[in-house]
């Protein structure tokens, strides 16, 4: 009884942690978009282009780890 349960928590945590990562990984890809967007347009009025693409390489690093991540929680049996 008590294995099961164990076995039942550890499936929760890994959906759970699951959900986390793929919720990150499309919100790093949205800031992405935005970033992009804005370096386009030459800016969004408050930070320079330089300060956007700073921030969108820092984001796409942020990706691969989660996508890193994700792959990991993934291929866990």
């Amino acid at each position: 009884m008590l294995l099961i349960l164990v076995m039942q928590m550890n499936k929760d945590i890994k959906e759970r942690a699951r959900h986390k990562a793929f919720a990150k990984i499309s919100f790093i890809e949205l800031e992405n978009r935005t970033y992009k967007r804005d370096i386009k347009a030459g800016g969004d009025g408050r930070l320079s282009v330089d300060l956007l693409q700073r921030c969108l390489s820092s984001n796409e690093n942020e990706l691969l780890t989660w996508q890193y991540i994700a792959k990991l929680i993934e291929i866990d049996e």
